[in-house]
């Protein structure tokens, strides 16, 4: 009998942004959020990529969505699997600068 490989449900980073039609890999490095009642809200991200020649007007006044991710549970016992990461919350805006 062979033991399958267990299936490795691992990512450093529990935030991801996407921005529409923008191809090249992000990676969040940084965020900070503003909300308040009957307000607009304000997201600040920065973000690398492996990708070198993004620019600016390529990500100006494009959509984007930022979603935060739980982390995979993994509860220590062989017989409980491994609760993979859920999306939390969404936030979809405009990227303005």
């Amino acid at each position: 009998m062979t033991n399958p490989t267990p299936m490795i449900i691992f990512d450093h980073s529990r935030y991801k942004i996407k921005v529409w039609g923008n191809k090249a890999p992000l990676d969040v490095l940084t965020f900070t959020g503003q909300e308040a009642l009957s307000q607009p809200f304000r997201y600040a991200i920065e973000f690398t990529s492996v990708e070198k020649g993004i620019e600016p007007a390529q990500m100006l006044m494009q959509n984007a969505s930022f979603t935060l991710t739980s982390p995979a549970i993994n509860p220590g016992i062989r017989w409980m699997p491994i609760v993979p990461p859920a999306p939390l919350r969404s936030v979809y805006g405009v990227i303005s600068g």
